[in-house]
């Protein structure tokens, strides 16, 4: 919840002082975008769900796990509805990525539904993003606005009662809760605004850089076990994204 209503203030103060705000409103003149926006805003909100409630349980693993299989389902999205062609390169370094997956999946002591429910949303979100002409921060605001009328509320119930984390004295809770909005709408809107540049799956290879900081943070920062096989998995996954980086550099 308050992800989604610091990112709606960090973006709205932005846009306001940038003169964008005016072409927010247009937005509404278009009903299709309109509806395919608020879709994303349930993907994203569903994704930063799976996300923090899998940090709150000590599974960031799963979260690394979940943004693993994200390239993968872009591919497949960008080949199947953005006719997006696979070259045999690129086809190699699915399958290493594919196999890589399956290791993980099959080592893990528990069925990984967060990190499918990861995986998938995310691959989705881009597929709709890519397919709609919205300048990323306009898109970005509708989404973390769509998102704030239901946490605004809930976030005012919490601190009535007593019960919520965020305080007026700003203290650190609040100040680290304040800043999830900038650490989310950064990343969030490079990737928008990445997506309208290059293919849909060379961007969701790139967001191999994600899970694996979150890999190390897991184990480094945050103490999780890791196993023999997740890091052979580990070591493919890199060789399967140097492979398809490599394809596309040499394109270019």
């Amino acid at each position: 919840m308050h992800r989604g209503l610091w990112s709606f203030v960090v973006l709205f103060i932005s846009l306001t002082l940038f003169n964008g705000i005016k072409d927010f409103f247009l937005l509404f003149k278009f009903p299709k975008k309109i509806i395919i926006l608020s879709i994303t805003a349930l993907l994203i909100a569903t994704n930063w769900l799976g996300f923090i409630y899998s940090v709150n349980i000590g599974k960031v693993q799963d979260t690394s796990l979940g943004y693993f299989l994200t390239p993968m389902i872009s591919i497949s999205l960008g080949y199947l509805f953005l006719s997006e062609k696979l070259n045999f390169r690129k086809v190699i370094s699915v399958l290493l990525m594919f196999f890589s997956c399956l290791i993980l999946v099959f080592s893990s002591d528990h069925f990984p539904y967060i990190a499918i429910l990861i995986g998938t949303t995310w691959g989705v979100y881009g597929l709709l993003r890519k397919r709609i002409q919205v300048p990323p921060a306009l898109g970005l605001l509708f989404e973390s606005g769509l998102i704030t009328l239901f946490a605004l509320p809930y976030l005012v119930f919490l601190g009535v009662s007593e019960t919520g984390f965020f305080t007026y004295n700003l203290n650190y809770n609040s100040i680290m809760l304040f800043f999830t909005g900038i650490v989310t709408i950064i990343p969030l809107f490079l990737f928008n605004l990445g997506l309208k540049y290059i293919p849909l799956g060379l961007a969701g290879v790139l967001f191999y850089i994600a899970p694996s900081f979150h890999f190390i943070t897991s184990v480094y920062v945050l103490g999780e076990y890791m196993n023999n096989y997740k890091f052979l998995a580990f070591m493919i996954i890199w060789i399967g994204v140097s492979i398809f980086i490599y394809d596309a550099i040499k394109k270019k």
